[in-house]
């Protein structure tokens, strides 16, 4: 059984040990089958990784990588629910993910390890928690102007994420020191945001981005030129949403021709190269330095 399958296997057991209401666990086993398919548990991986890496007593890896996968699950869910991709129904959706959340927590109070460690890594992902749903909301209120307030908002709304699975993990472990731990996953966040941004310009059916007028970087690259274009014209109100909607194939060129892709391509780069130079500071085996390196 691979990595992913036994973190997706703990998640299904934790909602069957601890849910009880028959059509909420339902519904939350269901919504863990579809996170599975769409997702390489990237967050549970990475705090199984930093939990093995640090550990000296007992192996509860995969457990504390299902509660941060249930957490950041959760996080999707309520990011869905705000930008409104794929829900009809909200009810269910919200009750889902609250669920979720509660139930990630839970699961790492439960871990049968010392209660300091406990109250750090509780500590730090109420803390990261909190800076994820402040990044949320600028990033909503498309109060982002320029370079450096995207990056800000970035590192708060995915940065701190990563943060709480990397650091959780390491901090159930026992380890004390988790200023360079820290660094390294923030950049990892922040690159993984810019290229899920990216993604986001190539499916306008899928994600709601666009529609919610969303900055991100090739926008604000392009909101820069000199040259007039359909993303200056969209973000002023010139045109509408249908307009632009049927003008994609020409904004995207426009972007491509102005350097806008170009430039989130190399700025994702240069953090996934920072987060890997900071890894390389670990007093840690080599083989786990490498396990690490892939998952950037």
């Amino acid at each position: 059984m691979s990595e992913k399958e036994k973190i997706a296997k703990q998640m299904k057991e934790i909602v069957e040990q601890l849910m009880s209401e028959p059509q909420l666990k339902a519904h939350m086993l269901m919504a863990i089958e579809q996170h599975v398919k769409e997702s390489d548990l990237l967050f549970g991986r990475l705090a199984y990784l930093h939990y093995d890496l640090f550990s000296t007593q007992g192996d509860h890896s995969t457990y504390i990588a299902a509660a941060i996968e249930l957490i950041v699950l959760a996080g999707d869910l309520l990011d869905d629910l705000v930008d409104q991709d794929r829900l009809e129904d909200t009810a269910i959706p919200l009750h889902i993910a609250i669920g979720f959340l509660l139930l990630g927590q839970q699961t790492i109070a439960n871990v049968p390890i010392l209660g300091n460690k406990k109250l750090k890594a509780l500590s730090h992902l109420t803390s990261c928690l909190l800076q994820s749903v402040q990044g949320q909301q600028t990033d909503v209120a498309c109060d982002v102007q320029t370079e450096a307030d995207y990056l800000k908002m970035v590192e708060k709304k995915s940065g701190s994420l990563v943060a709480m699975a990397c650091v959780i993990g390491a901090l159930l472990a026992g380890k004390e020191n988790i200023a360079t731990i820290e660094t390294y996953a923030r950049y990892i966040g922040i690159a993984a945001q810019i290229d899920n941004d990216f993604d986001a310009l190539y499916n306008w059916d899928k994600k709601a981005d666009i529609q919610a007028k969303k900055k991100s970087l090739p926008i604000l690259y392009m909101l820069e030129s000199k040259n007039d274009n359909l993303w200056k014209q969209y973000v002023n109100n010139d045109i509408d949403y249908d307009r632009m909607y049927v003008q994609k194939e020409k904004a995207l060129q426009q972007m491509e021709q102005e350097g806008a892709i170009y430039y989130a391509k190399v700025m994702s780069q240069i953090y996934k190269e920072k987060a890997l130079q900071e890894i390389e500071k670990l007093d840690v085996d080599d083989a786990y330095k490498s396990a690490l390196k892939t998952l950037v």
